[in-house]
């Protein structure tokens, strides 16, 4: 059995890319998208980089909200129905690169962390038939539509290999029997079976060894771009993940606590209770992450101080100036002064 890691006990978050096929599919059936997201305390700001990273448990809820307002049973197999490795930006085009399923698939369980975390995927040997597991971590909330679309995205990886009306025997699903699917053409004549440990695809191990249909226009991926993608993996330790979430809140000043916590499902408290189990503090890390973004401003560019100052938040030249002395133990000024000597 091959399985891929999940993140310790950081929050788990994911791509952007992820989520974006969901959006643009309601965008199209006319329905009001920016109040979907605000539902959910979502702004749209926050999609517009799809390699940005998004707390799993709220793009889940999203994509609840918007079955439920939009009264779409099957959101999630419509989606994934729709949905090519290549929308789901660095990642998929990374998979659809590969020669043959076998290949596409071992890519999918390596790069899968720097791509989602509270997520597992792997493969069962059945004999001759393989099954092509996935499963979200415990607590992220109700994430129906979000299973019914990582299923479906699986099915469409296996007919790159196996062809494009090619149907499973059996898939299996985490949900609860009740969803009905005999009017879903991919999965009409397949046994569907509920409530089991994880969602999965059923398939003849033969077809792993098969290459996948020729893929066109994928997007150039330069060294630099890939040096980025991995490096903003989501982070494995609580308050490193939850940085990454306030780099994703609307950029109106300083973060605050309130919608820190709103974005992720916690209240306030638990939040700060989890941050002191690692010994550090909303203000501490949100500081330390602020002054360090100026430190790299001072450093690489020639921005006024004002305007780093005003970028960060701060209401004024002054205030600005205190707070990074205090932190650097010198004025922004002669920071740069000394950075660029030295340099």
């Amino acid at each position: 059995m091959k399985k891929s890691q999940t993140a310790g006990a950081g929050i788990a978050l994911t791509r952007v890319a992820g989520l974006r096929p969901v959006v643009a599919f309601l965008g199209r059936r006319g329905a009001r998208v920016e109040r979907l997201l605000e539902r959910v305390k979502m702004s749209p700001d926050a999609l517009r980089d799809a390699e940005a990273l998004i707390p799993t448990s709220q793009a889940f809820r999203f994509m609840e909200e918007s079955a439920c307002v939009e009264g779409i049973e099957n959101l999630g197999l419509l989606v994934g129905q729709e949905t090519r490795l290549e929308q789901l930006g660095v990642y998929g085009s990374l998979i659809r690169r590969k020669r043959t399923l076998g290949e596409a698939i071992a890519s999918v369980f390596q790069l899968l962390p720097f791509f989602s975390s509270g997520t597992q995927m792997w493969i069962e040997d059945r004999g001759d038939r393989a099954v092509f597991c996935q499963r979200f971590a415990d607590g992220l909330g109700d994430h129906r539509q979000a299973d019914q679309y990582s299923l479906m995205v699986m099915i469409n990886l296996l007919r790159l290999a196996a062809g494009p009306t090619w149907h499973p025997d059996e898939v299996h699903l985490r949900m609860p029997r009740g969803a009905r699917f005999d009017r879903f053409p991919p999965l009409a004549s397949c046994v569907v079976r509920f409530e089991q440990p994880a969602n999965a695809v059923v398939f003849p191990r033969s077809l792993l060894d098969r290459p996948l249909a020729p893929a066109t226009r994928l997007p150039v991926l330069t060294p630099e771009t890939l040096e980025a993608w991995t490096s903003s993996a989501p982070a494995r330790d609580f308050p490193g993940s939850l940085l990454q979430v306030a780099d994703a809140l609307p950029a109106s000043g300083y973060p605050q606590i309130g919608a820190a916590a709103g974005a992720v499902g916690m209240s306030v408290r638990s939040l700060q209770r989890r941050l002191a189990e690692s010994g550090v503090t909303f203000k501490g890390i949100m500081a330390d992450e602020r002054f360090a973004a100026a430190a790299a401003l001072l450093r690489g560019g020639y921005a006024k101080i004002l305007d780093i100052a005003l970028d960060l938040g701060y209401s004024d030249h002054a205030h600005f100036t205190r707070a990074f002395h205090r932190w650097a133990g010198t004025a922004p000024r002669e920071f740069r002064r000394l950075a660029r000597q030295s340099a």
